[in-house]
């Protein structure tokens, strides 16, 4: 079972005010698939997202979650999604309340609904003392592991997440790769929107490249990392730069500290 986009178009307006946002856009997600889907701010990645549960419709083609239209209403529960802002997703008076809202709309209560609470706050790693607070009491990194554990509460199969480390500090980015990990190892579906190409490159089982509201690559990540055609992290540029002048490391390396033992190792190698 999975999400499958098929020739997904999408434009806002009418005539010759028609605004073309998604163009023939078409990949799928497999449960317990990690997806990264990246591009420049304005591609239409967020737009994209919104399909994915039914939040927009296409204007052609069309979007499908484990054989249902993602218009159905069982598709809202089958696919949970995390926005760039959490504070647009906590309303309620305190994190309890809003992380039960979702599982009590589904017709959840009692031990079954305080089980289901707890839960989602022990996957993404925040204390139950938290749970009688206002969420707008909260650090930013707290707010967004609590409208994660909301979206969490209700078991979905699939989780999309919008820009999830934007703001982040270092130990809340750790925290929630942690959880998105364990979420994966049980077989949930991962769609992760970022224009950060590292927050994806080493987790991501596969990428989605949008440019213009055009998918112009789906593949692995070093698949990726190897075409010279597409945008890639200043890490790579430099090591490609580096094996050009003849060192020998590696030219799909993106982090800092891979590089820095490829270009040790290399230059040890060369001394010797």
């Amino acid at each position: 079972m999975s999400i499958e986009v098929n020739g997904l178009h999408f434009s806002y307006g009418k005539g010759k005010k028609r605004l073309t946002i998604l163009k023939d856009v078409t990949f799928s997600v497999g449960k317990g698939e990690f997806v990264g889907i990246i591009g420049n701010v304005g591609c239409g990645k967020t737009t994209l997202i919104k399909h994915l549960n039914g939040l927009l419709v296409p204007v052609t083609g069309n979007v499908t979650v484990d054989g249902l239209v993602s218009s159905k209403k069982e598709v809202c529960r089958k696919v949970g999604v995390l926005f760039q802002q959490p504070s647009k997703q906590l309303f309620c008076k305190t994190v309890f309340e809003d992380i039960a809202y979702g599982p009590s709309n589904f017709g959840m209560k009692g031990d079954e609904l305080e089980y289901c609470v707890h839960d989602a706050i022990e996957k993404v790693g925040i204390s139950s003392d938290i749970l009688g607070s206002s969420p707008f009491s909260l650090s930013g990194g707290e707010m967004r592991l609590v409208a994660l554990a909301g979206v969490l509460s209700s078991s979905p199969d699939y989780l999309v997440l919008d820009e999830p480390t934007s703001g982040l500090s270092t130990f809340y980015k750790e925290r929630l790769f942690r959880t998105l990990e364990l979420l994966r190892q049980n077989g949930v579906g991962i769609v992760l929107v970022s224009h950060h190409l590292e927050d994806v490159l080493g987790v991501a089982d596969k990428i989605v490249y949008l440019n213009e509201g055009k998918m112009v690559f789906e593949g692995a990540p070093e698949e990726y990392l190897s075409s010279l055609s597409l945008p890639a992290p200043e890490i790579t540029v430099l090591m490609r730069g580096l094996s050009s002048s003849g060192l020998a490391v590696r030219k799909t390396v993106f982090s800092v500290e891979d590089a820095f033992n490829e270009i040790v190792g290399a230059l040890s190698e060369k001394r010797g």
